[in-house]
């Protein structure tokens, strides 16, 4: 069984205009995985992402971090935020230094590295992201997809055990969005986390290990990709649509064109070898 890194215990959370963003949520969030969590707009995903990193403290019920219980004092708060990452969906957001190298090393600085393992650290998630070259640039005149591309790296650049994207693909230019899913992919490496949101339902079918779906500040489903987007009711409630891999394999094993012993498709290379 799979060691538990995170966990929502009934916890419950309201904005000031009266708005339930999470309404008795609980989940449990298991180590080394690469999470996605799906649903419309409003649905909580980043209200239950700042839970999680402590941005927000529930009203109602509790978060424990490596089965700890948080306390939200100041020393718990910033072990947290060192060990768990968080980009917003809005670099503009995230970004607040002159220039893009001094963005990307404000955590690691903090952190009290060495100054050698820190310009190493920096040099290689800049080249990683697609940054390197924008390294003296003002972070105010780079392009939305470059800042989210900064932003991404400032963090990942602190090596947390847990990183939690919000939508880190939206912006970005295909070449650019299966980069950032790449790095995430070598990221995970070594049994660290990683939660995306997201609205590209092809993308996060391909790449997740578990899916997470929230309606209404709930989970309504959750489990690996081929399942939980195989049920119909789930998909009609949260308002999403079946990943096309998966919609072209359920429709030639309906047609009887395929053994149904063949395994079921995570991409398109994998689709490709079947028809």
């Amino acid at each position: 069984m799979s060691e538990i890194i995170l966990e929502a215990r009934n916890i419950e959370f309201s904005y000031m205009d009266g708005t339930k963003a999470i309404n008795n949520l609980s989940i449990k969030i298991p180590k080394g995985k690469k999470i996605a969590v799906l649903g419309n707009n409003g649905a909580g995903k980043t209200t239950l992402f700042l839970h999680f990193n402590g941005v927000h403290r529930p009203q109602k019920g509790e978060i424990l971090y490596k089965d700890e219980l948080v306390n939200y004092k100041k020393n718990q708060l910033r072990e947290l935020r060192k060990n768990i990452g968080i980009v917003f969906q809005d670099p503009d957001n995230q970004l607040f230094s002159a220039s893009v190298y001094q963005d990307v090393s404000f955590g690691p600085n903090n952190l009290g590295w060495g100054e050698e393992i820190i310009r190493k650290k920096i040099e290689e998630v800049m080249k990683q992201t697609g940054t390197w070259d924008l390294r003296d640039k003002p972070t105010h005149a780079l392009s939305h997809g470059q800042k989210k591309r900064v932003a991404i790296a400032g963090v990942l650049a602190m090596e947390p055990e847990v990183i939690f994207l919000d939508e880190p693909t939206a912006g970005l230019d295909p070449i650019y969005s299966n980069n950032i899913m790449q790095l995430l992919d070598e990221f995970n490496q070594g049994e660290r986390t990683v939660i995306v949101s997201s609205h590209n339902i092809d993308e996060v079918y391909s790449w997740a290990d578990y899916v997470l779906i929230m309606h209404c500040g709930q989970i309504i489903s959750e489990g690996v990709p081929e399942d939980v987007f195989r049920s119909q009711e789930t998909i009609q409630k949260a308002n999403l649509i079946k990943p096309w891999v998966l919609e072209i394999f359920d429709y030639l094993v309906e047609k009887n064109r395929i053994d149904l012993g063949i395994a079921i498709p995570k991409n398109r290379e994998d689709i490709m070898k079947i028809l």
